[in-house]
């Protein structure tokens, strides 16, 4: 295989065994994907933590009113990727990433120019779902990729897609902060409003539906005349290329809605626990970037994990959730709430990554999009609805919200453990 610019060169290959089956049926270009999610990130991550700091510390908007503002685009979300699958019907992949992508920078920089709630909810609404139309795209194509690539490039296409998105978190939040700590959150909002027109650059490059759509025809048209052990060493539907199928669809639900809503948890109630100890607002970037971090760390770890280790790495994550809560809930200082909060990451990351490559299997394996659109659906319910009760919450007691995410881990262990009972050690 040859790779220039991105672009892997594919030609066919007829050969036996898993190592040598044919990833190289199609060719297909893979770079403006990680470009756009890195560019996507790089520069909401910036946007959105100056927004959120300038209109708490200095518009003074109440916990409430914050949660709901911050909220807004992913309550929207929920409902994005329904219409994402509408348009994409009728416009395709790369047109419908190209008008996600094309309308973002426009809708950041309205929310710039006028600061009153309802007017910042609606546009926040249409971001949502415009957002919705963005990432299950991402999604689509990792599946198509994965239909005519070996485990080996899969993974790698995997591996590269969720660290050009976490690259551009972690990067971003460090600018944001260098830009907050020796300007403003203003200029730092400003900054990413003009950063944000690269995306729709980067879409542009997107191959074309027509050149898209030689991803999943089947292989078994140019190999009919092969014998069934041949066809099954080249067939893209070759069932070790999706090993996650193991487990059921509902362990990827509900990990994604424990990833969401614990992370949603701890990253809105860090900026109020800081200002209610007095600290600087430039803080939530370090403590959001090192989340971002431990958060890559959990997603590439778990990519190297074999099958029944990514289903211990799930319990683990989740009980060490549980037992930051309960040091939060009995220490109650800045200094160790940061501590805990920053290393929060780790376990999140740990449980997207099992959550995320169950989803891109049963896509590939079903070749279909429904998973993929399922999926940021119940992360949209994590992550838009979390803030708005954190945020009532924390009007009257900034801690309870920990004591329904200690009662809400020990249920979804319980549930994680009856639906995974069959996936065994001795079995993989």
């Amino acid at each position: 295989m040859v790779t220039k610019l991105g672009i892997t060169e594919d030609t066919p290959s007829f050969r036996y065994g898993d190592a040598d089956r044919s990833d190289n049926l199609y060719s297909y270009r893979a770079w403006p994907i990680f470009m756009i999610s890195f560019c996507r990130l790089f520069f909401i991550s910036i946007f959105e933590r100056a927004f959120q700091n300038y209109i708490y510390y200095d518009k003074n908007v109440s916990e409430g009113m914050l949660g709901l503002i911050s909220s807004v685009p992913l309550i929207a979300y929920i409902f994005g990727p329904i219409l994402g699958h509408f348009i994409t019907s009728k416009f395709g992949i790369r047109n419908s990433i190209m008008l996600s992508a094309i309308g973002t920078p426009i809708l950041i920089g309205l929310q710039m120019i006028y600061f009153e709630p309802f007017y910042l909810i609606f546009l926040r609404v249409i971001n949502g779902l415009l957002l919705g139309v963005f990432w299950p795209n991402c999604y689509n194509l990792l599946s198509r990729w994965q239909r005519v690539s070996s485990d080996d490039k899969s993974n790698k296409n995997f591996r590269q897609f969720n660290f050009s998105w976490n690259l551009g978190f972690i990067s971003g939040l460090l600018v944001g902060l260098s830009l907050a700590f020796s300007i403003d959150d203003y200029f730092a909002m400003t900054f990413g409003f003009i950063v944000s027109f690269t995306l729709p650059i980067f879409s542009f490059f997107i191959k074309k539906e027509s050149e898209l759509n030689h991803t999943v025809k089947p292989v078994l048209n140019i190999t009919q005349n092969l014998n069934t052990q041949e066809m099954e060493s080249v067939s893209p539907f070759k069932k070790s290329n999706n090993k996650m199928i193991v487990y059921p669809i509902m362990f990827s639900w509900l990990g994604l809605i424990v990833y969401s809503l614990s992370k949603s948890i701890f990253r809105f109630n860090y900026p109020v626990f800081l200002k209610t100890f007095g600290g600087a607002s430039y803080f939530t970037y370090l403590i959001q970037m090192l989340i971002q971090v431990g958060q890559l760390a959990g997603l590439t770890w778990s990519n190297s994990l074999k099958v029944y280790g990514r289903k211990l790495s799930v319990f683990v994550s989740i009980t060490m959730i549980m037992l930051g809560s309960i040091a939060i809930l009995l220490l109650q200082d800045i200094l160790f709430i940061s501590i805990i909060t920053a290393c929060i990451g780790l376990f999140i990351g740990l449980i997207q990554g099992t959550s995320l490559k169950i989803m891109i299997d049963y896509n590939a394996a079903n070749n279909t999009k429904k998973f993929s659109t399922i999926n940021e659906i119940l992360k949209g319910i994590g992550f838009g609805l979390t803030p708005i009760a954190a945020g009532i919450i924390a009007e009257s007691n900034i801690y309870s919200i920990f004591v329904f995410l200690i009662i809400f881990g020990i249920l979804s262990l319980i549930a994680l453990f009856f639906l995974s009972r069959n996936v065994k050690r001795k079995n993989l």
